[in-house]
């Protein structure tokens, strides 16, 4: 079988493609196969010609034997021949692979088999006698076809393998996730607090059973925000109700700690509840979530008015015997010296500071307690600081007096709202506790400064300083540091008292320390400025206020 010459009879672009492909090396895998020796021989020579990488053939047996070994990317098969022809070499080869490209060669009198080859898989055809760019052409779109598919088939695999990689992944997510969910629900189930959650829409998320039960709405379906508030009966002792309920005001992205109402149950037992609230923002800063953690603290103000008042009846019944005796040591004194019983004397003087240490440790007692109780009323009117400093200075023994030296910063008054007895105790503690820690020697400055809605007052001494392990608690209830611990008099409640007049006053009481160096005690207070002063605004206050608790 030989080759027509008829380049002038083809498209112009397939002379174009052929030049193209003889640029090209390894232009793929061809398996010839034709009973006709010469004409087989003239294919392969013609193909590797061109570049591709051939096998040949001379029946079907040998092709599907050669196909096996080493799967070509085109087969070119001659249609007629004995034995397994080329519409059935068609079908085995595309058992082995489905888009294996076959294209049948056969005379223009054979169109009849030419169309059932292509309906049993054929990719093409070709007439013979075979035109040399023709062959070309045809196996070369074969070919390139094959590769699309092959290159399809891998891209479609690899996605499909990313995808179910990527499902693997995202399930594994899902069930950490629910797993994380199912945890963090179980832990909040079984809080002893109540913890009540709620989305910005006003769906109510998560009611969990503590809660229920200190709320007393154990068996009710609460869905949403106001039907929580409908079943939930809030006394509140501020203006606003709706507003200040917390799980409202946790929507509106407050936080808040230690927020005290009153709660009337459905069965009509009224308890006080203590709610923390805080919220969730969304990457707009928006509220996302709402929380509010709810604690039944009526057992606990149960209890604290049971301590005041024992410690109310054990002060008033301790002072009138105490006064008693302090009276008949005081008539005792004066005859024992008219007799020159010196010795005697400073006995009955030695008892009698005892029993007035003792008065103050009730009077301590009681004011903490007084304090404690949550609803001190007090009686606040404007008062300039650098006088109360100055009283407080007077206040304390002359001898060790001269050694406090007070300091300003020019600003004319130092005017803050206080009940002034309280405010001048807390000012007398902090000078003494500063000359008890001091050298005998040793400066006490008390500086009073004035800064945007606020006047401080630092007590600074160059005493022995107080440890950092120490200074945390120093506030505490009954707390002493290391060193204060040797020259202890009293109950440790002076700087305790002092923490809870300052924080009853809307103020705040820090130290800074440095051991061996000194100690600076600053008390800071709103700043109260009377009608006509020209100084920098502060914070509105009211002349009498209650206080309601604080948070450490």
């Amino acid at each position: 079988m030989g080759f027509m010459n008829l380049d002038r009879d083809l498209d112009p672009l397939s002379g174009v493609h052929r030049i193209r492909s003889r640029q090209s090396a390894a232009r793929g895998s061809v398996l010839v196969v034709d009973d006709d020796a010469s004409a087989c021989r003239a294919l392969d020579e013609l193909l590797r010609m061109e570049g591709f990488v051939t096998s040949t053939a001379s029946g079907g047996e040998a092709a599907l034997a050669e196909a096996r070994r080493a799967l070509p990317d085109v087969v070119l098969t001659d249609l007629q021949m004995p034995g397994i022809g080329g519409m059935a070499l068609c079908q085995k080869l595309h058992e082995m692979d489905p888009d294996l490209p076959v294209i049948v060669m056969t005379a223009r009198t054979d169109m009849e088999s030419v169309i059932q080859s292509l309906r049993a898989g054929a990719e093409d055809y070709l007439i013979k006698p075979l035109q040399h760019e023709a062959v070309l052409w045809c196996v070369e779109r074969a070919r390139a076809r094959r590769a699309e598919k092959l290159e399809r088939a891998e891209l479609y695999r690899q996605l499909n393998e990313r995808l179910v990689l990527s499902s693997i992944r995202e399930r594994e997510h899902a069930e950490v996730e629910a797993r994380h969910h199912a945890q963090l629900n179980a832990l909040v189930a079984n809080l002893k607090e109540g913890v009540v959650i709620a989305d910005k829409s006003g769906r109510l998320l998560m009611i969990n059973d503590a809660a229920r039960a200190i709320l007393g709405v154990a068996d009710e379906e609460l869905h949403t925000v106001d039907a929580f508030h409908s079943w939930v009966p809030l006394e509140l002792e501020v203006a606003h109700h709706d507003d200040e309920r917390p799980l409202a005001r946790a929507l509106r992205g407050e936080h808040f700690m230690d927020y005290e109402v009153s709660l009337l149950r459905p069965n009509g037992e009224r308890r006080r509840v203590v709610s923390t609230g805080t919220s969730v923002r969304d990457e707009n800063d928006g509220v996302e979530l709402a929380i509010v953690v709810f604690r039944d603290v009526t057992e606990l103000r149960r209890l604290e008015r049971q301590r005041e008042e024992y410690v109310s009846l054990v002060s008033h019944d301790l002072r009138s015997p105490l006064s008693a005796v302090l009276t008949c040591l005081f008539m005792l004194k004066a005859p024992l010296e008219k007799k020159g019983l010196t010795e005697e004397g400073g006995f009955v003087a030695r008892a009698a500071r005892n029993v007035r240490r003792m008065a103050e440790m009730l009077d301590e007692l009681t004011e903490a307690t007084s304090l404690e109780s949550q609803n001190v009323a007090l009686e606040r009117v404007p008062c300039d600081l650098r006088e109360l400093v100055a009283t407080g200075v007077d206040s304390v023994d002359d001898s060790v007096a001269r050694r406090i030296t007070i300091e300003t910063d020019g600003t004319p008054h130092y005017v803050v709202l206080a009940e002034a007895p309280r405010i001048e105790r807390v000012i007398v503690n902090l000078l003494t506790n500063a000359l008890k820690y001091s050298p005998p020697d040793a400066p006490v400055i008390a500086r009073l400064t004035r800064k945007e809605g606020a006047v401080e007052l630092d007590v600074v001494d160059r005493g022995i300083g107080i440890a950092p392990s120490d200074v945390r608690n120093l506030f505490d209830r009954n707390f002493r540091t290391t060193a204060g611990k040797a020259r202890a008099t009293g109950l440790g409640l002076g700087l305790y008292i002092a923490r809870l007049i300052v924080e009853a006053h809307g103020g705040r009481i820090d130290v800074f320390s440095e051991v061996g160096k000194g100690s600076t005690f600053r008390l800071t207070l709103p700043s109260y400025d009377q009608p006509g002063d020209a100084s920098t605004p502060s914070s509105a206050v009211t002349n009498s206020s209650t206080f309601t608790g604080f948070v450490k």
